[in-house]
């Protein structure tokens, strides 16, 4: 923009655009030399004329001046001396004026819709475009400075000027309208003329330019700086001189050849001065200057405006951060405006306002702007007696603003304390006037959403510490029952003067506190002190000692403040050296938040069904108690039904034995056990849910074989588990009742040494009682476990039950472990019996299942064998010497029993739990009534089963053929018998196989011959009887092969002569016959 300007400013009026410099100025002399002729000649005659002709004196006195003119231009390398001249006379020099030439001069002189039309009504188009949107942008976006600098007020000024005598289109425009000079001349030149487009053309060029220097007054207004302003301004008058650049770019044929020649006939034509007589040769000047004098009336206004700061807001509120120092926040709140310079002085130009406390006996800080050369921007000091640029000010915004007169103007800075720290949180909002009363002052307590009382939630552990702190405070009053408040928010005081005095319980601009009074006044302060201390209008909260506070609140912002501190996380007070007033440490919360301790039914109803009533104070229910029956009757030794879930952690434990804590938990509890009201109310827990607890069923079986005459009323039963000291049940039963009772009572998990009493059986009686106890609920007989032997009993007697086991464990394991075997003292029921008394160490069994499952494996392969010495402890089973783990999964199970010496007893099936195993080779032992067991054939991953020499019977199950990882099988030196499953064929990946010295009959599977990767196959010393299979010859890896002493048959296959890898061949002992194959 700026080339193509200076390009049109230096070249707009030549008459040869394309004409150098050198060759303008020549031009330029020669038209010198011309006039200094002519002004010669004047001279030679103006003695002769003077007397007859004073209008040829004045024409010398102009020609003099034309001449100066003409000498400035020289020296201006290259301006036009005709136009110039046509600046300074305002004609030809012949009385002549020439046709002002723009791009609206095309509207009317033009054809409509031709080439130079269109041209100048895209031009116009521009320009009305860009000026609206220019302004629409302003007004949308912009608001005018509330101050600025007085250099930029100066040059606000000359920019003003320069914009009304520069750029003169509404000048232009108001004398083409006003005079018509030219009128006819140009309807006789130009074949396009019309007057109706001669008017709407100096409209439009008249709107344009007035549009112009309206978006230039507001850029200009709306600046604050001298280069924003400078830019804009130069920005806004190239936009106005379009329409001259455009014209000026036709006359070089840049718009088309219609346009170049309307442009050079425009140039070429003059028309008579007719100017009127007297005042109306001056109306356009007249309005003009009243445009002018109407823009400097506004920009006077706004000035004004400016250097009053009215527009300033009165109130501003501020919630400074406090968790880099803590004493921030104590001066939050709001602030007020303040001149403290002179209006109208030259001071006051560059001088901003301050804004001071609105309540100063809450703080003396101030905002204020610091200009010096070294910083300019906003500062915040806590004494207003300090300068705007003290070193000590607490705090600075970190933005510098040297044009800033409007503290707002920082409300989204960083700010930085002395130290250039950044606090984490600064709120900096305008108060609007007509809520001064509501933001500033106290907060106001009509209406029944203010909450009067608050009392500690009931589900938290509240305020704790060497001080018994208040669960309800109440709004402090004083004497004339007014609400105490303190920071605009009201004051609470605790409901009770503890050993320490009273506790209080108020706002400090940024959080609230917890604190003794003792600590804030004396020991022996009374309430009128306490009043008195937050009247006071000493700002003592800089002044108290260490330790005065002992809780703050969460920090309450402009957003979340409630007036009161409802619902706000609380943490402990941390006080650091230097500082005085203490920090809320994050690290230690407080398990304590406060509820309005008033109810109303919409918002703040009764907890626990209870009922509110007109005063605010509720009716409660179920046991509960509290403002808000918010305090449950939990742990109270009674088991409360509405209470008897899980959030309440069932009634606090009341209601099962293992969780119940008091003296007196179930005394009373039962009127109902084993299908009998009871004649009096037992010990017991039957409204126990916890689902923790383990399920005990006791069955009876009760007959009376005689008549048991009279005096004998009722027995008793008592279960009674010494461990824990509890009695899950104690129970009068009738004896006249007899059949199948039954009882279902809930024990701690793994409960042990647990007595099953039967008291007050007199022998004589004939009574006859058969007891059994199963683990598990009577409504789901399919999971009960069998307890002990059916006991018959016809006097008093104890008896003891066996150690309950894990709930979790029983769970975890129940697709594994047979429940029939458990309680039975068998193998299976020791090993879990190990697990069990273990669970401690497995509080959540699901998440360790394999590993359970592991390990109850190995535990029960310990306990069914006899072993020289125990090789499993309580130590993680991957380190027990038979077992090697990858990672926590056993992949080897070996022990070699020639060596270490033999294993006796069982060789338990549950080693197939083991389903990560790679390799099981356990050899050298006595476990003659072990067999292989079928659910061999889930162990996918195994790759060697080595099994020799343990005496195992039965067969080999066809299930071996699953295993086809299996590259090693040796099953040999048992006493197997029965069949080689074909299934063998499966194992493709097998190199060794031995089943010898067994007891196996049958032949020998055909399907061997898909064992292509068998290298050793030895099948001496069995039963087997038929032919050697043909198919033996596939088996091309073959190195060895052993079958002799069997009751083979037949003639040796020729295909015995592909095994070209085959180095022994052992068939002796047979009943083959035939000869002996040639390959």
């Amino acid at each position: 923009h700026l080339l193509s300007y200076l390009y049109y400013f230096v070249s707009r009026n030549s008459n040869f655009p394309a004409m150098s410099i050198e060759e303008r100025l020549e031009s330029l002399e020669k038209t010198l030399d011309n006039y200094h002729d002519e002004i010669a000649s004047v001279r030679s005659k103006n003695a002769e004329l003077e007397t007859k002709n004073t209008h040829l004196q004045d024409k010398y006195l102009e020609a003099d001046e034309k001449i100066s003119e003409l000498q400035n231009l020289i020296e201006m390398n290259g301006n036009d001396v005709t136009k110039k001249e046509d600046e300074v006379d305002g004609d030809e020099g012949d009385g002549s004026t020439p046709m002002t030439p723009n791009a609206y001069t095309f509207l009317y002189t033009s054809e409509l819709f031709s080439g130079p039309s269109i041209a100048g009504m895209v031009t116009c188009s521009i320009q009305y475009t860009v000026f609206s949107l220019f302004l629409l942008d302003l007004l949308n976006t912009e608001s005018v400075p509330p101050g600025v600098a007085a250099l930029v007020r100066v040059v606000q000024v000359i920019a003003i000027i320069i914009a009304f005598l520069v750029e003169t289109d509404t000048l232009t425009a108001l004398f083409a309208v006003i005079y018509r000079e030219g009128f006819d001349e140009m309807a006789n030149s130009f074949n396009g003329f019309a007057p109706w487009k001669y008017y709407v053309a100096n409209f439009l060029l008249g709107g344009q330019g007035l549009l112009g220097k309206v978006v230039a007054f507001y850029l200009i207004i709306f600046a604050d700086n001298v280069f924003d302003l400078l830019l804009n301004f130069t920005a806004i008058m190239f936009i106005s001189e379009l329409d001259e650049i455009v014209c000026f770019l036709a006359q070089d044929g840049y718009v088309g050849k219609k346009a170049e020649a309307l442009a050079k006939q425009i140039e070429e034509v003059k028309f008579p001065r007719r100017p009127p007589k007297g005042i109306l040769r001056h109306v356009h000047l007249i309005l003009y200057g009243l445009i002018i004098a109407g823009a400097f009336v506004a920009f006077g206004f706004v000035a004004f405006e400016q250097a009053s700061q009215e527009s300033l807001a009165e109130f501003v509120k501020v919630q400074f951060g406090d968790d880099v120092d803590p004493t921030l926040g104590l001066f939050s709140g709001c602030y007020e405006k303040n001149i403290t310079f002179t209006f109208g002085g030259w001071d006051s130009w560059d001088s901003r306002v301050q804004y001071v406390r609105t309540q100063p006996d809450r703080g003396d800080g101030k905002f204020d702007y610091c200009l010096d050369d070294g910083l300019q921007t906003w500062v915040f000091a806590t004494d207003q007696s300090k300068t705007s640029c003290d070193e000590n000010v607490a705090l600075r915004s970190a933005e510098e603003r040297s044009t800033s007169f409007d503290l707002l103007d920082a409300k989204g800075d960083q700010w930085l304390l002395e130290t250039g720290n950044t606090i984490s949180e600064f709120q900096l909002n305008e108060i609007d006037p007509d809520r001064v009363e509501i933001e500033c002052g106290n907060i106001s307590l009509e209406g029944e959403d203010v909450c009067l009382v608050l009392t500690v939630d009931a589900d938290a552990v509240g305020f704790s510490g060497s001080h018994a702190w208040s669960r309800t405070f109440v709004m402090l009053q004083n004497s004339k029952a007014e609400a105490v408040q303190f920071y605009q928010h009201p004051v609470f005081i605790g409901d009770a003067a503890g050993t320490e005095g009273y506790e209080l319980l108020f706002f400090t601009g940024r959080r609230w506190v917890l604190a003794s009074a003792s600590k804030l006044l004396t020991e022996d302060s009374n309430r009128e002190d306490v009043i008195a201390l937050f009247e006071t209008s000493n700002f003592w909260l800089l002044k108290l000692p260490t330790d005065a506070l002992s809780y703050l609140s969460e920090a309450v912002n402009q957003g979340n403040d409630r007036g009161t501190p409802l619902g706000l996380q609380w943490y402990n007070a941390r006080y650091a050296d230097g500082v005085a007033f203490p920090f809320a440490d994050i690290s230690r919360p407080v398990d304590g938040s406060f509820r309005c301790g008033k109810c109303n039914s919409r918002t703040n109803p009764c907890l626990y069904e209870g009922i509110c009533q007109d005063d605010g104070t509720c009716i409660c229910s179920h046991g509960t108690s509290g403002r808000l029956c918010e305090i449950k009757p939990l742990s109270d030794g009674v088991c409360n039904p509405f209470f008897n879930t899980a959030p309440d952690e069932y009634d606090g434990g009341d209601c099962c034995v293992a969780t119940c804590s008091k003296a007196n938990c179930g005394v009373g509890e039962m009127n109902f056990a084993f299908g009998q009201s009871l004649q009096r109310n037992g010990t017991g827990f039957p409204n126990c849910n916890d689902p923790s607890m383990v399920p005990l069923t006791i069955y009876l079986e009760t007959e009376i074989v005689e008549d048991a005459g009279s005096g004998f009323a009722s027995y008793t039963v008592e279960l009674h588990c010494e461990e824990a000291d509890t009695t899950p049940m104690r129970v009068a039963l009738d004896p006249s009742i007899v059949g199948t009772l039954n009882e279902t009572v809930y024990v701690d998990d793994k409960a042990g040494s647990c007595l099953l009493s039967f008291i007050g059986i007199q022998s004589w009686t004939g009574l006859n009682i058969s007891y059994q106890i199963m683990d598990g609920l009577d409504s789901s007989a399919d999971s009960m476990l069998l307890m002990n032997e059916e006991r018959n009993i016809t006097a008093d007697g104890i008896f003891a039950l066996p150690t309950v086991y894990s709930r979790c464990l029983k769970e975890t394991l129940a697709g594994v472990v047979d429940a029939h075997d458990l309680y039975t003292g068998s193998y299976q029921d020791e090993a879990f019996a190990r697990l069990s008394n273990e669970a401690t160490k497995f509080e959540n069994c699901s998440s360790n299942q394999e590993y359970l499952i592991e390990r109850y494996s190995l535990v029960a392969l310990s306990t069914a064998e006899e072993a020289p010495e125990s090789w499993i402890s309580s130590k993680d089973h991957c380190l027990w010497s038979r077992v090697t783990c990858d990672g926590s999964r056993v992949v080897e199970l070996t022990y070699d029993g020639l060596t270490n010496g033999a294993l006796k007893g069982l060789l338990a099936p549950e080693f197939t739990l083991l389903r990560h195993s790679e390799r099981i080779d356990v050899f050298g032992n006595e476990f003659s009534e072990s067999t292989i067991p079928t659910e061999v054939g889930t162990l996918s991953a195994l790759t060697s089963l080595l099994l020799s020499i343990n005496g195992l019977s039965g067969t080999v199950p066809t299930e071996v053929g699953k295993l086809t990882a299996l590259t090693d099988l040796r099953l040999n030196d048992n006493a197997l018998s029965g069949t080689i499953p074909s299934e063998v064929g499966k194992l493709t990946a097998l190199t060794d196989l031995r089943l010898y010295d067994n007891a196996l009959s049958g032949t020998i599977p055909s399907e061997v011959g898909k064992l292509i990767a068998l290298s050793y196959l030895s099948l001496r010393t069995n039963a087997l009887s038929g032919t050697v299979p043909s198919e033996v010859g596939s088996m091309s890896a073959l190195t060895d092969l052993r079958l002799f002493d069997n009751a083979l048959s037949g003639t040796l296959p020729s295909e015995v002569g592909k095994l070209g890898a085959l180095k022994i061949l052992s068939l002796r002992d047979n009943a083959l016959s035939g000869t002996i194959p040639s390959q």
